[in-house]
């Protein structure tokens, strides 16, 4: 394992993501900001150093542009590895390594979406995002998937749950473990969906951001790694007046991964092309890929338009 990510993943908690401040609550965030517009700022502290980087507002509506619109996204499973978070931040990084990743998602309604995506935006709808991290590992789940399979991030025993109705892979199993809790989120943008049980209180890969007046939601974290089963993907739910309308899951273009996962710390984590490729995913579906362009600093920003029905 990457010594960098053996050694961050020793110092974060859910208590150290809360003492940074880098959370504040869902109408507090609204009534302050009506969304997050134009150029987006993000802020994270890690001990006694503070990280800032930014993203132009036209690059982001430029890329979206290019991106397929008018798309109904598909319904993913939410996976075995998803809790309640409650975390509005747009820096989800907390202190792990990595190539820093800028992602907007702007989600679209469907019935009301034209072909250049002028009209349709869906404002103060949440848009919540979690993956693990270089080196394959969810936070809340770091005991279970290290010792599952050796730092790789593996699912736990059970499996991905049955399929729901409509299709996809389900929901996390019910009973102990990293299966379902048994309980279901009640926090200010989730109520009703069915959490997994953590096994640890990080948060780090975490967190959701409310839709500007364009419908676009916009966060810095890093590039995601890969687990064994499974190709690289970004989990997403979209909540509206609380209620979850979409769960789905984004995806990377092959030769992208490649040009990531050639470099360190991913380097380090050797086995993808066994059977973690998009083509061998039982997931992956191309409605999901996300558009991305590589920034003039080395970062990639990545964005994608959700579609939904409301």
């Amino acid at each position: 394992m990457n010594k960098d990510i053996e050694a961050s993943r020793h110092r974060v908690s859910r208590r150290r993501a809360l003492a940074l401040g880098g959370t504040i609550s869902l109408g507090g965030l609204i009534a302050a900001c009506g969304g997050n517009s134009g150029t987006t700022t993000s802020t994270t502290a890690v001990a006694s150093t503070t990280t800032t980087t930014a993203t132009s507002g036209d690059a982001v509506t430029a890329l979206l542009a290019k991106a397929p619109q008018c798309v109904m996204s598909k319904e993913e499973t939410q996976g075995p590895y998803w809790f309640d978070v409650d975390s509005i931040r747009s820096d989800i990084r907390e202190d792990r390594p990595g190539t820093t990743l800028q992602v907007a998602m702007r989600v679209q309604d469907n019935s009301q979406c034209n072909v250049d995506g002028s009209i349709g935006a869906v404002s103060n709808a949440v848009v919540e995002i979690w993956h693990c991290d270089a080196g394959g590992v969810y936070s809340g789940f770091e005991s279970g998937s290290l010792s599952a399979n050796g730092g790789g991030g593996a699912p736990p025993a059970g499996g991905m749950g049955a399929p729901p109705s409509g299709g996809g892979m389900g929901q996390p199993p019910s009973g102990g473990g990293m299966g379902g809790s048994g309980e279901t989120s009640d926090g200010s943008y989730s109520v009703g969906d069915s959490e997994a049980t953590a096994t640890d209180d990080g948060t780090y890969l975490r967190g959701a951001q409310t839709t500007d007046a364009n419908g676009i939601a916009q966060f810095t974290t890093i590039f995601p790694g890969w687990y064994m089963g499974r190709t690289t993907h970004i989990h997403v739910k979209v909540h509206i007046d609380k209620k979850t309308v979409l769960t789905s899951q984004t995806f990377f273009d092959e030769s992208l991964l490649n040009e990531v996962y050639a470099t360190s710390p991913y380097s380090e984590h050797t086995g993808r092309e066994k059977n973690t490729t998009n083509a061998s995913d039982g997931i992956f579906d191309q409605t999901g890929i996300m558009t991305v362009e590589k920034q003039s600093d080395g970062t990639y920003l990545a964005v994608i338009n959700l579609g939904i029905d409301t």
